[in-house]
């Protein structure tokens, strides 16, 4: 099942208040980008292949170190006092804002001549949307920071990120026609957990 932008975004929207406490919509924000940023270089990958041209290994680097800055500067904002945390928070928007740069940077070298390699980064892409949306949506003003972090810390939803994961899985694996392409994406699906951890759930952890 294929998910628009503003349906993936609401479920993800979710997912950042998933329990009771700052230390788990924190871990959750983590997860949405252990798996979000693994996804848009997946993209990244997939056009370069397509037009067999080298892997933009510059902007691969800047999306993981990006992402990476969002997880630190959210964990400052988690744990900031009153008084410290506008200026936590302007710091974390601004790492959000620069991770959404990478992402448009991404989408607007994302045209091959191949329609169903083109197809599928489209969808994908709107997946990958989603999740930008999310994050950034969860963020809250900074005027209103400190009172944000309070509710964050008592706000209890379902977690829908598996939705994510498995949705966007199921489009990467969908042959291409492109051998490149396809011998690439079989092997490159994502994962909020490691290996060991899905194999012991039975199923459970993804």
């Amino acid at each position: 099942m294929k998910y628009g932008k503003q349906a993936l975004a609401t479920l993800l929207l979710c997912s950042m208040f998933a329990y009771g406490c700052s230390t788990a919509w924190l871990t959750t924000l983590d997860n949405i980008l252990i798996a979000a940023a693994p996804a848009l270089i997946n993209i990244l990958n997939i056009v370069a292949i397509a037009k067999g041209q080298p892997i933009n290994v510059a902007l691969e680097t800047k999306i993981t170190a990006d992402a990476a800055t969002v997880k630190t500067l959210a964990a400052d904002f988690s744990a900031a006092s009153a008084a410290a945390a506008p200026t936590a928070c302007a710091q974390l928007q601004a790492a959000i804002n620069t991770y959404s740069a990478d992402q448009s940077q991404v989408m607007a070298l994302a045209q091959v001549s191949d329609q169903a390699t083109e197809i599928k980064i489209e969808t994908l892409s709107a997946l990958i949307s989603g999740t930008v949306v999310a994050i950034t949506a969860v963020i809250p003003s900074c005027q209103q920071a400190a009172a944000f972090k309070a509710t964050l810390e008592k706000t209890a939803v379902p977690l829908p990120l598996k939705t994510f994961v498995h949705s966007y899985n199921e489009t990467l694996k969908v042959k291409t026609g492109n051998a490149n392409v396809d011998n690439y994406t079989k092997s490159n699906q994502i994962h909020v957990h490691g290996k060991f951890v899905r194999v012991i759930s039975l199923g459970l952890a993804y």
